[in-house]
Order: structure tokens, then C-alpha cells, then sequence
């Protein structure tokens, strides 16, 4: 599987607004995880590959995605 920039800045969106607060995912592990990665993405301006990510960023990325494909199929079927 591989990521694009503007999945990334999804992520982040997505799980900011399910933190308690913005400080809160600021300083969160995931929130670390995907700022890393959004930074490094936006450098060399490249898709990233799930394999070259860490768990916490593979993992936040691979949830954001299964939750946002669930919720685009639900939205189809209405």
C-alpha cells in the first residue's frame, strides 16, 4: 500500500479531531508520528510505501483509511 501527501494531511485531520485537543495530538505518539512523516514527505515529494514506515505511522495511516473508505461506502449507499 502506498500513502500520497494529501492522505497523510487526512490522517492527521482525522485524528486531531478525535484528540481531546490540539496540544493533546500535538504531543501524542501518533501525532508525532505522522508530523515525522508529513515532514518527510513533503522534502522529497514522493509517495511513501507502508514498508517504510514505522508501526505507529503504518498504523494510524492503514486506520484513517479503513475508516474513511467505511464511511465513503455508506455516504455511496444513502
Amino acid at each position: 500500500m502506498q500513502f500520497t501527501l494529501g492522505e497523510i494531511e487526512g490522517a492527521i485531520h482525522w485524528w486531531r479531531v478525535r484528540a481531546s485537543s490540539d496540544a493533546g495530538f500535538a504531543g501524542s505518539v501518533v501525532g508525532c508520528a505522522l508530523a515525522r512523516l508529513y515532514g518527510e514527505t513533503i522534502t522529497d515529494h514522493r509517495v511513501v510505501a507502508d514498508n517504510e514506515l514505522d508501526d505507529v505511522q503504518r498504523d494510524a495511516l492503514r486506520v484513517f483509511v479503513r475508516m474513511s473508505t467505511a464511511q465513503q461506502e455508506v455516504e455511496v449507499q444513502k
